[in-house]
């Protein structure tokens, strides 16, 4: 469940990986002449494809390795990435002390999952000309309270829990720093 150091050859493995069980898959859909599935296997990586391209958006590249190689570090985690990138961050500050939070955010997180289970977590990254924001909602987990606070003045995290799930958000805003 532990952390995995990546170097690029590490990431280019796993991506290569990643991109076989995906041509593999369409491959079989296709044998079997299930051309609908096949087809929604391009549409969801197209779309895939599309949310990360626009996370490069944020001119942030700590950020953007951190959230690309999530599920490949961390095993447990099955991520899934929505983006909505209005305005570029482009503040060197803000990416290393962000991906300095959300480091210790999963390490914490990590040891309130079952053992022996995948835990889905949807990731939504906005901006807008005033702010940004990065929510995480953790499914499949198991504690009774989870207070992780940032003391930062180039962010503010947000933690709601409901039944099984936690969801951190961190913004901060854009414009006066």
């Amino acid at each position: 469940m532990g952390n995995i150091e990546l170097n690029v050859s590490d990431t280019m493995r796993y991506s290569r990986h990643d991109h076989m069980n995906d041509l593999q898959l369409l491959l079989m859909y296709l044998d079997m002449g299930k051309y609908k599935e096949a087809r929604k296997c391009i549409l969801d990586k197209t779309a895939e494809m599309q949310q990360l391209a626009m996370l490069q958006k944020l001119c942030m590249p700590l950020t953007e390795e951190w959230l690309t190689t999530l599920d490949w570090r961390y095993p447990v985690f099955k991520s899934h990435l929505h983006c909505d990138i209005a305005s570029k961050i482009e503040v060197q500050q803000i990416d290393e002390v962000l991906v300095d939070y959300l480091e210790r955010l999963v390490q914490d997180v990590i040891p309130k999952i079952d053992q022996y289970a995948e835990c889905p977590v949807e990731i939504t990254v906005r901006t807008d000309a005033a702010g940004w924001s990065i929510q995480m909602t953790f499914s499949e987990i198991h504690a009774k309270q989870m207070n992780i606070s940032e003391k930062s003045s180039l962010l503010t995290v947000e933690v709601c829990a409901e039944e099984g799930q936690w969801t951190f958000i961190i913004s901060g805003q854009l414009g006066g720093l």
